[in-house]
């Protein structure tokens, strides 16, 4: 029995070695592309928002000559003012200014009077890239040039300016650079099981529907072997390329990693041996779960192009609990971890904040997943019993 196994997945598995174009798709594209492309543009914004941040300060200003102290402060603090004349607001929309300071005719009178001097800032708060750096550094130096002129004016009249501070507040941000990291690094739970998947769809929609459409399959079972056996070795093969994807791109990531520019964001990501270690242990029985449940799907197809249609569909499993994450906070609980693709984007978001990974969640997040594979495997081989399945359309 064993030894008629080992020869269908090894069949398997030089049959789709031998399409190099499937091989690079589930492979290169899902394991490697996705890190690559990470790298490239979190760099590229990093330096963007960099590079503007540590720029001269380019200040569009409308009515300069109603607050010439103002001015100078800005031209103290390393910046250089631009006279400005039209729609402030047009020219935000039109995207010719990042961001306009307008001060009215009226602020040197309401100045002289002690009474807060307004001034107009126009800029869009959704505007892409790094254009925001201009807007909260413009922001910054007037809460500072309000701030100075609010305290001279109580020393002047003798008063403490330590009196408008009733309350302190006092910060204790316990975050560390790991869990920073984190935030930058939600993507990868969805990455890693999206990647898993993606090495044995193509594997699990040939086996099946791809053997229907080439009118193989009934010659295939003519073969003195037990159904049974038969689609035990395709399955092995079709979770052999899920766990090579997996391994594929937690390799990927290790090598990328370095590449990151989380230092100077002041963040870090711990992808050590043990952390690694962590990831295949939990990662690895949801192959059998994957490798399964698309084949389910592929044996109720009737061409490789529609079973590649409704496996497609499945992608949305993992990124359900991924995109939920990134946006609840979710306090993690025993059943938590027993649930398949759930147990994994918890266990990951915990190695990426250096929190401790319990035993008992690994265990639970194995035994979990391998449950539910096992159960969806055991569905697969008895519908490749069925002959309306097998030979349907």
């Amino acid at each position: 029995m064993s030894n008629q196994i080992f020869t269908v997945a090894k069949k398997e598995i030089k049959d789709n070695l031998r399409d190099r174009k499937t091989v690079m798709s589930s492979i290169f594209m899902g394991a490697v592309f996705m890190p690559v492309l990470f790298v490239v543009l979190m760099n590229f914004i990093t330096n963007m928002q960099k590079d503007k941040a540590e720029a001269q300060l380019k200040v569009s200003v409308q009515g300069t000559a109603n607050a010439t102290s103002l001015v100078k402060f800005f031209k103290s603090k390393g910046a250089e003012i631009k006279e400005f004349n039209g729609d402030a607001r047009q020219a935000i929309i039109d995207k010719d200014e990042e961001a306009v300071l307008v001060i009215p005719d009226t602020f040197a009178e309401q100045f002289e009077k002690g009474v807060p001097a307004k001034v107009e800032l126009y800029y869009d708060k959704t505007a892409k890239g790094a254009t925001n750096v201009t807007q909260s550094r413009i922001t910054a130096l007037l809460a500072e040039y309000s701030s100075n002129i609010g305290m001279t004016r109580l020393q002047l009249r003798g008063v403490s300016p330590m009196l408008l501070r009733a309350v302190m507040v006092e910060d204790h941000d316990v975050s560390t650079a790991q869990s920073k990291g984190a935030m930058v690094m939600t993507f990868l739970p969805y990455v890693l099981i999206i990647g898993l998947f993606l090495g044995s769809m193509y594997l699990a929609i040939d086996t099946m529907a791809g053997e229907k459409e080439r009118n193989s399959l009934e010659p295939l079972l003519l073969n003195p072997i037990k159904r049974s056996n038969l689609l035990i070795g395709k399955l092995i093969a079709t979770i052999t390329f899920g766990i090579i994807t997996m391994f594929a791109t937690i390799a990927a990531f290790k090598v990328a990693m370095p590449f990151m520019p989380l230092a100077d964001l002041g963040m870090t990501v711990d992808f050590g041996l043990k952390n690694v270690s962590i990831l295949v242990l939990v990662l690895a029985p949801l192959t059998v779960m994957a490798a399964s449940l698309q084949t389910i799907v592929a044996t109720y197809s009737k061409s490789f192009k529609e079973a590649q249609t409704y496996v497609n569909l499945l992608m949305f499993i993992p990124m359900i609990p991924s995109m939920a994450l990134m946006f609840m906070p979710i306090k993690e609980k025993l059943w938590m971890m027993a649930t398949p693709v759930l147990s994994q984007n918890l266990i990951i978001n915990q190695i990426m904040r250096g929190e401790t990974v319990s035993t008992i969640s690994i265990i639970a997040a194995i035994v979990g997943s391998l449950f539910v594979g096992l159960v969806l495997a055991l569905i697969a081989i008895k519908l490749y019993k069925r002959e309306s399945l097998l030979f349907s359309g």
